[in-house]
């Protein structure tokens, strides 16, 4: 048999929807079947002591026995069934609480304007209030408005919406702690940077769309490739929703949150040192 071709013959009826089913199964016994030939034949060709072909053959086709890939799909027990509109709004929900947070900034980086324009701040500056305690307490007046703003969008969010937001409770409050200390820290930051009220405006608009859609608010940095995912996370907000996600979608423990709890309070002292740099600089011209 030795270089010959081995037809196979099957009488059936191929009319019947049974024999689609029947067709696979054979074609792919058939294909097995052949490919153990293939490599039997191969092995005796070697002349490996201790491989004949007949025993090569019964190696390959028992590998078909468990083959060296399978399928397992898990889910964790954490994540309560629910509706196609609930799961959407587990990324819709943070989403939209972090981008209109970064928005909100225009208020707060408009007040530390009207305080530079009015004089007020420089009178502030030349007390003997030290001017790291000034700079501090603009920066936990901004914390204040946006934790609270996180708090209420959060029960909203739970209560309202049905997002999961208190699965783990101290896990979602890190999360919302770390965000408003680093949205607070860029408002801050803008504030000190702009010299108009229009400036102010700008610059608080485009961190919002920037890093709102770099970051994953509008669509999940799941859904695009691996090259915009790793430029997605230079954006704070793609820190802050893996750590929303983490609890109300992936069903993740307080762990998963350590991490993007740290990346956010970096970029906290990040903006924050530049705002006390920036004024340091404008106090010297």
């Amino acid at each position: 048999m030795k270089d010959k071709t081995i037809r196979l013959i099957v009488f059936a009826d191929t009319g019947t929807q049974a024999w689609t089913t029947i067709e696979a199964e054979l074609l792919t016994v058939a294909s097995r079947v052949d490919g153990a030939v293939r490599t039997a034949a191969i092995m005796e060709g070697m002349e490996l002591e201790g491989v004949p072909f007949a025993y090569a053959f019964d190696q390959t086709i028992s590998a078909w026995d468990e083959p060296p890939i399978s399928i397992h799909e898990t889910s964790s027990l954490a994540i309560k069934d629910s509706s196609d509109e609930v799961s959407a709004l587990a990324h819709t929900s943070p989403g939209m609480m972090l981008q209109f947070a970064i928005a909100g900034l225009l208020t707060a980086a408009q007040i530390i304007v009207t305080e530079r324009r009015s004089r007020t701040l420089q009178r502030l500056l030349t007390t003997s209030t030290r001017k790291i305690h000034v700079v501090v307490g603009h920066h936990l007046a901004i914390f204040l408005l946006i934790f609270t703003q996180f708090t209420i969008l959060i029960v909203f969010g739970q209560f309202v919406l049905k997002v999961d937001y208190l699965r783990l409770p101290s896990a979602t409050m890190l999360v919302a702690f770390s965000a408003a200390l680093c949205i607070s820290a860029l408002g801050l930051l803008i504030g000190i940077l702009a010299k108009t009220e229009e400036q102010a405006i700008s610059f608080s608009l485009i961190p919002m769309f920037v890093f709102a859609g770099l970051g994953g608010a509008w669509v999940p940095l799941e859904f695009t490739g691996k090259t915009f995912q790793t430029i997605g996370h230079f954006s704070p907000v793609a820190w802050a929703m893996d750590g929303f996600e983490n609890i109300v979608a992936r069903g993740l423990g307080f762990e998963s949150v350590l991490i993007p709890c740290a990346a956010l309070v970096g970029y906290a002292v990040l903006f924050f040192l530049l705002a006390v740099w920036r004024l340091d600089a404008s106090e010297e011209r």
